[in-house]
């Protein structure tokens, strides 16, 4: 699951144009971060080691990168100047900021976002996108050793590392009926997407 996640986030722009996807997405992603902050084994833990601090915030920001394109435009085609000019931002303007600054970004536009998602339907934003930017700032978060600014709600009821693997395995089936739509469409990134479900780490289970 964490190979697929990591594959999803690197080509945020190719799937993100299902709007279903994302739903899925985010409880893939919601569903690593349970399996690793309850993972109480070293064993376990070592299947769900987090990606370094800079690969982290390079996701991030590539991730913000889209989202501010889709907020822009609504934006601009709303006539709403001071929120175009706090939405122009590329995945570079992200990257040149340093940590404090870096967050306080990210949470601005997030928030941004948030208050404005019910009317950007149209243009293919969901709540579930922000949702999982969230978790993937929290990620980050995480990984410097930062309090997390967002609390997270489980989108599962699960209680053990068993359950959440079950479910997950129901996520990642959900995530391949609609991966399927890319094999003509988009091969290499099916090919891709296919490559990346069936790396599995030695001790893990066959998800």
């Amino acid at each position: 699951m964490r190979k697929t996640n990591e594959y999803l986030d690197a080509n945020t722009s190719v799937w993100t144009a299902i709007p279903i996807s994302s739903s899925y997405k985010a409880d893939l992603a919601s569903l690593l971060d349970l399996i690793r902050t309850s993972a109480d084994s070293k064993e376990v833990s070592q299947m769900f080691v987090s990606p370094s601090v800079t690969k982290l915030k390079n996701q991030v920001a590539e991730r913000m990168d889209i989202l501010d394109d889709v907020l822009e435009a609504y934006a601009e085609d709303t006539g709403n100047k001071a929120l175009l000019e706090a939405a122009s931002n590329s995945k570079a303007d992200y990257l040149r900021l340093p940590g404090e600054e870096f967050e306080n970004m990210t949470r601005n536009i997030i928030d941004l976002l948030e208050e404005n998602v019910d009317n950007m339907s149209d243009y293919g934003m969901t709540k579930d996108q922000i949702e999982d930017a969230k978790l993937l700032f929290c990620a980050y978060q995480d990984e410097k050793g930062r309090p997390r600014f967002y609390e997270i709600a489980a989108r599962s009821d699960a209680k053990d590392l068993n359950d959440f693997l079950f479910k997950g395995k129901n996520v990642m089936t959900r995530l391949d009926n609609v991966m399927k739509r890319f094999r003509k469409s988009n091969t290499d990134f099916y090919l891709g997407y296919l490559s990346a479900r069936t790396i599995q780490d030695p001790s893990s289970v066959a998800i």
